[in-house]
């Protein structure tokens, strides 16, 4: 399965993309498409790291130190992450849109991309006071923290297969 089988309608939009100035520009540059990985991967380090230390506390490890804390200490740079992800991923996207909507890594990685943001988002609606150490740390807090940890390592790994499939 792949992005184009299931919205046939964007590879149209997808070639006109490829076809943009920037897109020619990143695909011609030496240095544009390699600085604009850099930073994508610099993004996945920064929300990766960052949420992987919240959900460890949250799973228990460092119990020493308040949850409230580390959610604090970690916030701006998963946020730093999330901007920049947003803002490389689509300039990557661009260079060869055409074959990463035919790839199914790609397809994956989306999926599971929405999947990880859809538990974050379940997270702060059912259980945003833990990060304010207001909630206890229950059998549920502590599901939905493995349930991101494994859902965004997916997301990297599915990223990373997109080079190989």
């Amino acid at each position: 399965m792949n992005v184009a089988s299931v919205l046939p309608g964007v590879v149209p939009m997808a070639q006109a993309l490829e076809a943009t100035a920037l897109a020619r520009w990143l695909q011609q540059s030496m240095w544009g498409y390699p600085v604009v990985s850099a930073l994508h991967i610099v993004a996945i380090a920064l929300l990766l790291g960052a949420i992987t230390v919240v959900d460890a506390r949250l799973l228990g490890f460092a119990r020493q130190v308040p949850v409230a804390h580390v959610a604090r200490a970690a916030w701006p740079f998963a946020a730093a992450g999330v901007v920049l992800a947003l803002g490389t991923g689509p300039l990557l996207f661009i260079v060869q849109p055409g074959d990463y909507l035919v790839n199914p890594a790609f397809f994956w990685k989306l999926l599971l991309l929405l999947a990880a943001f859809a538990n974050v988002a379940w997270f702060h609606l059912r259980f945003s006071a833990a990060l304010r150490g207001g909630h206890a740390l229950t059998a549920g807090v502590r599901a939905v923290a493995a349930l991101s940890i494994a859902l965004w390592l997916a997301v990297l790994f599915a990223g990373r297969m997109i080079a190989f499939v």
